[in-house]
């Protein structure tokens, strides 16, 4: 049995084309390029959209995170994502979705560390280790990359600071392939 989720920032990797170029009566036909030439339709859980957990109490790194990656397409599955600005609202997401396969989660936020400890929570309490778990921060001090790799609830450790659009997209592929693997 899924469990069914609030949409946390709709419309968010996700866009209706035309929709403002189409009057009500208009009668036009658009027609989508197909995808294959062995005439079986997609599959339709293919379509389904990749689920990404944004968790930081920094409003601009939603934003910035959704400039980045917003509209894509990984594997053949758009991104949509949802959002948690503390542990305790990461906690709500994940209790309410089924099907989260990334987050992209801060260290340092209600406390300097809350993500160590939501981390923790998802692997031990929560039972979710298929979750791809990558920690972001913007306060290297608090720990080191060495440090993240010994942590068994961490996947994946990056620098607020040396993030490119680029390197986020590698990171986000690369992850989210690591969670269809351990899932199928």
């Amino acid at each position: 049995m899924t469990k069914e989720c609030e949409l946390f920032g709709v419309g968010m990797g996700s866009h209706r084309p035309f929709a403002d170029n189409v009057d009500e009566d208009d009668d036009t036909l658009f027609f989508i390029e197909e995808d294959s030439d062995d005439g079986v339709g997609p599959d339709k859980t293919d379509q389904m959209p990749w689920r990404i957990l944004i968790v930081d109490d920094d409003a601009d790194v939603h934003q910035s995170t959704l400039f980045a990656l917003g509209g894509e397409v990984l594997l053949g599955r758009p991104v949509h994502f949802h959002h948690a600005y503390s542990g305790s609202e990461a906690i709500d997401v994940l209790r309410k979705c089924d099907g989260i396969a990334l987050i992209l989660l801060d260290v340092v936020m209600e406390t300097p560390d809350a993500g160590f400890k939501l981390a923790h929570y998802i692997r031990e309490t929560l039972g979710q280790n298929d979750i791809r778990i990558v920690l972001r921060t913007g306060q290297p001090g608090m720990l080191s990359e060495r440090e993240s790799r010994e942590n068994a609830n961490i996947n994946r450790y990056i620098l607020k600071s040396q993030i490119t659009r680029s390197m986020l997209m590698d990171v986000v592929s690369s992850e989210i392939t690591e969670y269809l693997n351990a899932t199928t």
